[in-house]
């Protein structure tokens, strides 16, 4: 996990969580903050997350772009990559699987990750495969931005060959269950979403009739449809 301390931070007690910066001006409340990116499935993840815990009073939502790496958002993440999240007491949180698993520890009663075993190490292991899903097809997109000149068109080939392989093998062993929306769902349904958004080409759905079906369901979601990219 990734946790880090900002400097010259402290925690005031309160109904809500809040950290207490100073500044050269004033000193004054600082709500949780997320970092996000609007296109970014990593980012998408940990919003959905925050709509199905019911957080969204709680935690500010930021928007920046990554790729500018400004002053503000290196100050807060000096990776300068979305989503992060910056706690109450001024602890920095990135990685969109850890950031659920911090969320999910903030909230009472939460059905984000199953505390009993085995369904736990299903959650999470469904989780990391659709987190992997999600990297490939992120490759093939940032490959494209590239001039023509540049691009690697085997590196693309293997990461389009890895994606077909990871939604066959989900369609014929996944437990689709649309009546369950954990972080394991949450991560398949935006890998599915990130995948239609930047790479509708590889026309997923036709020889994967179960996960189509379910992605109808998952999709319509409120929190799915309130965080798509645009």
């Amino acid at each position: 996990m990734h946790f880090y301390k900002t400097e010259g931070s402290s925690s005031l007690i309160g109904t809500k969580p809040y950290v207490a910066q100073w500044s050269a001006t004033t000193w004054g409340p600082i709500p949780m903050r997320l970092f996000f990116n609007q296109t970014s499935p990593y980012a998408r993840k940990v919003r959905v997350a925050l709509y199905e815990l019911g957080l969204n009073d709680i935690i500010q939502l930021v928007e920046v772009d990554p790729w500018l790496e400004s002053r503000d958002f290196t100050d807060a993440n000096p990776l300068s990559k979305v989503p992060a999240l910056v706690l109450a007491n001024g602890t920095l949180v990135t990685e969109s699987d850890t950031i659920a698993q911090t969320l999910h520890g903030l909230t009472a009663h939460s059905q984000l990750i199953p505390k009993e075993e085995p369904a736990r190490q299903l959650c999470l292991g469904r989780a990391a495969l659709c987190q992997g899903l999600i990297d490939a097809t992120f490759i093939c997109a940032i490959e494209g931005r590239r001039p023509s000149e540049l691009r690697w068109a085997d590196w693309v080939a293997r990461q389009e060959r890895a994606i077909a392989r990871t939604l066959s093998w989900i369609e014929a062993r996944f437990d689709l269950d649309d009546r369950r929306f954990d972080l394991g769902d949450i991560g398949l349904a935006c890998g599915l979403g990130y995948l239609d958004f930047r790479a509708a080409h590889l026309s997923w759905r036709p020889e994967r009739p179960r996960l189509a079906d379910w992605f109808e369901h998952a999709r319509v979601r409120s929190s799915m449809i309130a965080t798509q990219p645009c």
